[in-house]
């Protein structure tokens, strides 16, 4: 398995950085991870901080090196980052709102394929010869408009509706999570992960033309410098994560090549100090509660796969 892998990231405007972003691999699967927390939600960047722990948590235990069961595997991580979320403020009263959330999306790539899982608005783009041949669907009210057909593409970026989430991990409400239809990857094919931050002063055609170039590392820092410029002193925090992948061992891209043999590498893309306590666990109760929700995501993904 052959593939480069850079990241960038940016506070913008705000006081704080509350995306994170990580990935971790095996010799044989690589899994990547953007979550962006949400604002107005307390402790919003420890929300997307434990998300990413958790599932590169899960990932080191499952990849052996491959994960057996790819859409099972991103399920039940999901779920578990939903509950180690929602345990930052265990036994908190104050009500929803006040519960720390995040969105949250995820790459596992092995075998040549790529799969991919989502809750809320950070997005994942797939890219090949220049062009978007995939891209997540935000679980927001602007999209829902948008599939109504009360607003075009170009007026998804900026309604005001956009940043209300239908979706996220941490809450009341355990998330559905969404599967995106599955993908063979072809030699020189990008995969973006990105907090809304970018998206929502570039869009797709742009996106997808500025990581056409050679040099990805350079393209992955630019594109979250001009999100930032664009937003002309009113950014939100920016972060890009991008993995171009490589079927070949002759490759003359001007990049970090990422390769082993054993075990699990896991690099997370943090400002944040505290990690995810290693010995949490989830109640009988909260696995009860998952279950079923759980069960009903892989069975909606093998039906569409």
């Amino acid at each position: 398995m052959r593939f480069a892998i850079f990241q960038a990231t940016s506070v913008g405007d705000r006081r704080k950085n509350e995306d994170r972003a990580g990935y971790a691999y095996s010799r044989d699967a690589l899994l990547m991870m953007v979550a962006d927390g949400m604002g107005g939600h307390v402790s919003g960047d420890r929300a997307a901080e434990v998300a990413v722990q958790v599932l590169a948590k899960a990932f080191s235990l499952a990849a052996k090196p491959t994960v057996d069961d790819p859409a099972a595997f991103l399920a039940h991580a999901f779920i578990e980052a939903h509950f180690a979320v929602n345990a930052l403020v265990a036994g908190d009263r104050a009500g929803s709102d006040q519960q720390p959330r995040t969105t949250l999306v995820a790459a596992l790539v092995q075998n040549g394929q790529l799969w991919i899982a989502h809750v809320g608005d950070s997005r994942l783009y797939h890219l090949r010869n220049g062009r978007v041949t995939l891209r997540t669907t935000d679980h927001s009210q602007a999209q829902l408009l948008l599939q109504q057909g009360l607003l075009t593409e170009a007026d998804l970026r900026y309604h005001p509706s956009r940043n209300r989430l239908l979706a996220s991990i941490g809450g009341e409400e355990v998330p559905r999570v969404e599967f995106t239809r599955r993908v063979t990857l072809q030699h020189n094919d990008v995969v973006a992960l990105c907090s809304d931050g970018l998206w929502g002063q570039v869009d797709d055609e742009e996106i997808a033309k500025r990581l056409s170039v050679p040099n990805l590392e350079w393209a992955t820092k630019a594109l979250v410098e001009e999100a930032v410029t664009r937003a002309m002193g009113h950014s939100d925090n920016v972060t890009l994560l991008t993995m171009r992948w490589l079927e070949t061992a002759h490759e003359s891209l001007d990049a970090v090549l990422t390769e082993t043999t054993a075990g699990v590498v896991t690099s997370i893309f943090s400002e944040m100090d505290d990690a995810v306590p290693s010995d949490l666990v989830l109640s009988d109760d909260e696995v009860d509660r998952a279950i079923q929700e759980i069960n009903e995501t892989i069975e909606k993904f093998r039906r569409n796969r």
